[in-house]
């Protein structure tokens, strides 16, 4: 069994991969069991990853779970 360093006998939980695809769709998951999409490819949800983590100064958008309007408007207006 894995451990973290400085964490002894406490078990690294299981992690799965943040990207995942329903259907033709990708999405991604963030802290606190949040997802986001739907996106076209898994290149455009890993760009949108990064700009959720990493924000431009000037970004004003805002990324929302999947299926939310805003989440399409923002989709439409940020093409990878």
């Amino acid at each position: 069994m894995q451990y973290r360093s400085g964490e002894q006998g406490t078990p690294i939980p299981v992690r799965s991969d943040r990207f995942y695809k329903l259907g033709d769709d990708w999405y991604f998951n963030v802290r606190g069991g949040k997802a986001f999409g739907p996106f076209r490819c898994r290149e455009e949800a890993e760009k949108a990853l990064d700009e959720f983590l990493n924000p431009a100064q000037d970004y004003t958008g805002n990324v929302r779970p999947f299926g939310s309007l805003r989440a399409q408007r923002w989709r439409r207006n940020h093409k990878f």
